[in-house]
């Protein structure tokens, strides 16, 4: 069977397992959790083996891509297609996703067991991975957007799974308002392009807006728009971006969707929803270095997020919360080096952290359901409970932070790119942000795991169980992702750049010894000090009360969302409650009695009894209602404008 045909499979799968789950459950009035597990375990395990299959034939072909398109849509010069699109990048992609998604739906089945809606939740993970992948495989961005809103509903309801609880149920909300914002951007975008590539030859541009041609219509676009509006455009698309990828300021809606379940926030964190952002970029590079100050622009976003998210990741107590602002700060990493030139170590550096990450997540997931608790500071000394996950995290920590395992090699990647285009104050802060995240990931280190335990749990009666009482379906798949995080960085590092890149021209990794060296020198230091200070605690960091505060309540970032949701959206649904209700329904009330009075005079007229008197007072009464009308339709307006 033809390679492209069996692309198709990595759509129909998932679809499948949501499907088969959904009908047993739906019939029996027992579920089926085995077979629910062994549904979602096969489609994800098949298609990760279809897919390194796919990537394999690539490389030894050196194929560019494989296409395959249905025409879906045909209204004259305007047509929309649907397909499948492998090329290297999207390969990529496709096998961190599944090398996630795999480890993750295994964890599920223990985490979720004694949960109500367990085969719910199996139905929303196996749509979530069905967007997901499409949106990876989309041909065209129109269809990358119709993926990119199946990404944004699914993980709706899997973020507001908890839905009785009334935090998850405003988490899930916030989430879905805010990227709402991103969602408007990147459709107004799509709308731009999408004029002017429909006025070229159908020869050259069909598929509309192929994700292969993009460097054609965003060409044709930059000369019949000029470099103003198309920079406006190429804008709009990084506002989508930006948001999708919980950006600055929009990082909030992120760590609210801590709320959903755990494996959840390892799989959105990881290489799925939050990297949609990123990859948009990636896939209309082409068409953004055309104005390189929207180039500029996303790389000091990018820098910016970095900066903030880690400081205000170094200031938090909640677990999960780390996790989720060091996601901000490292996908504004791999922002910066986009907008600075070094794509393929921004497409590495995706890979690898989101590998790290959700192994991170997994471990985070394990030790709440073993303590009771996700807050470190009433946490500690579990390295001589746990020591599997004081080992894992440890390995994660030294690999976000790039100071070894596969977190190095994808930053070595960006930083030796910013050495050598002499970027150097990009390259400042991007250490800068590297430093940051060894202060905090070794910060929760050294209080969860080293020093004394302070919960109230006994954990004695683990020493005597299998794997300190951590069951296997748990500590399998975290063990998997450790695996990668460890070595998949450097297998991979050596020939990354010859095989996944955006534009035709390659690069070629140069080292800096020099630089490695000083910044392995840079990262020891400062790991030994965060030993002192948390791990032995020889001496103690005095706090400005003021700027504390101000960094634990995230720059009062969130106050200010919280406060234009109440002033624009809330304020903006009273005012047309309140002209539904005095207006269109007075409104309405007006036009029947004019109804009932016409036809009064209609039968009176028929009676032969209407006076020329009762007739003009008919006609006068109306031209006042309707005098009325118009003058307050052209107030509206005039206040409008």
């Amino acid at each position: 069977m033809d390679i492209i045909q069996n692309l198709w499979m990595l759509l129909i799968l998932p679809l499948m397992a949501a499907f088969f789950i959904f009908i047993p459950n739906g019939c029996m009035s027992y579920p089926k959790r085995r077979i629910t597990l062994f549904l979602t375990l096969f489609g994800t395990i098949l298609s990760l083996v279809l897919t390194s299959v796919c990537a394999h034939h690539l490389m030894v072909h050196n194929n560019d891509f494989f296409e395959s398109n249905i025409l879906f849509l045909n209204a004259g010069v305007f047509k929309i297609h649907l397909g499948v699109l492998l090329d290297n990048v999207s390969a990529f992609m496709l096998i961190i996703l599944y090398a996630v998604s795999v480890p993750v739906c295994a964890f599920s089945y223990n985490y979720m067991k004694n949960e109500e809606g367990f085969s719910r939740y199996f139905i929303f993970l196996n749509l979530f991975i069905f967007s997901m992948a499409g949106l990876i495989l989309s041909t065209n961005l129109i269809q990358f957007y119709i993926f990119w809103e199946l990404v944004g509903v699914f993980s709706y309801l899997l973020i507001g799974f908890y839905y009785k609880k009334p935090e998850a149920e405003r988490a899930a909300r916030k989430a879905f308002l805010i990227n709402r914002i991103g969602d408007f951007a990147l459709f107004a975008a799509i709308l731009g392009f999408t004029y002017f590539a429909i006025q070229d030859n159908e020869s050259i541009l069909y598929p509309l807006l192929s994700l292969k041609d993009v460097n054609s219509w965003g060409f044709l676009a930059y000369v019949q728009l000029g470099a103003l509006m198309y920079t406006g455009i190429c804008l709009l698309m990084m506002l989508a971006a930006c948001v999708k990828s919980a950006q600055f300021p929009f990082q909030v809606w992120l760590v609210e969707a801590m709320e959903g379940p755990t494996p959840i926030s390892a799989l959105i964190h990881g290489a799925t929803m939050v990297t949609a952002g990123v990859y948009l970029l990636i896939r209309v590079y082409p068409a953004l270095i055309l104005s390189p100050s929207v180039l500029k622009i996303i790389s000091i976003i990018g820098i910016i997020t970095a900066v903030t998210c880690g400081i205000i990741a170094i200031s938090q107590n909640d677990i999960k919360k780390i996790l989720a602002f060091s996601t901000s700060s490292q996908t504004g990493l791999m922002m910066t080096a986009l907008g600075c030139g070094a794509y393929s170590g921004s497409i590495f550096h995706l890979g690898m952290h989101g590998i790290t990450k959700a192994m991170m997540f997994l471990i985070a997931g394990i030790v709440i359901k073993k303590t009771l608790s996700s807050n470190i500071k009433f946490l500690g000394g579990l390295r001589e409970h746990f020591p599997i996950l004081a080992a894992g995290w440890l390995l994660g920590a030294l690999s976000l932070s790039g100071f070894f395992f596969s977190g190095f090699y994808s930053k070595e990647m960006i930083i030796s790119h910013l050495y050598s285009s002499n970027q150097f104050l990009y390259l400042g802060l991007f250490v800068f942000a590297g430093v940051l995240s060894i202060l905090y990931l070794f910060r929760s280190y050294f209080l969860m795991f080293e020093g004394n335990y302070k919960g109230s749990i006994d954990f004695s009666k683990n020493e005597e169980l299998p794997y300190n009482g951590i069951d296997l379906f748990l500590l399998i798949p975290s063990a998997f992702l450790a695996f990668l995080s460890a070595f998949l960085g450097g297998f991979l590092a050596p020939d990354f750049q010859r095989y996944i890149y955006i534009i035709r021209q390659k690069f070629y990794l140069i080292r800096h010894p020099e630089l490695e060296i000083s910044i392995f020198i840079l990262a020891g230091v400062m790991i030994y000090i965060m030993w002192h200070i948390y791990g032995v605690r020889r001496f103690k960091i005095k706090k400005i009360r003021l700027i504390y505060r101000f960094i634990v309540l995230q720059f009062f970032i969130n106050k200010i969302f919280e406060w234009l949701y109440k002033f624009l959206i809330k304020g903006t649904a009273k005012v047309i409650k309140a002209i539904d209700k005095y207006f269109i329904n007075g409104f309405y009330v007006l036009l029947s009695q004019v109804a009932r009075f016409g036809s009064y005079l209609s039968l009176r007229l028929q009676n032969g009894n209407l006076n020329s008197y009762t007739f003009c007072s008919f006609l006068f009464v109306t031209l006042i209602l309707l005098c009325a009308v118009m003058v307050y339709f052209k107030g509206l307006s005039n206040y409008g404008g």
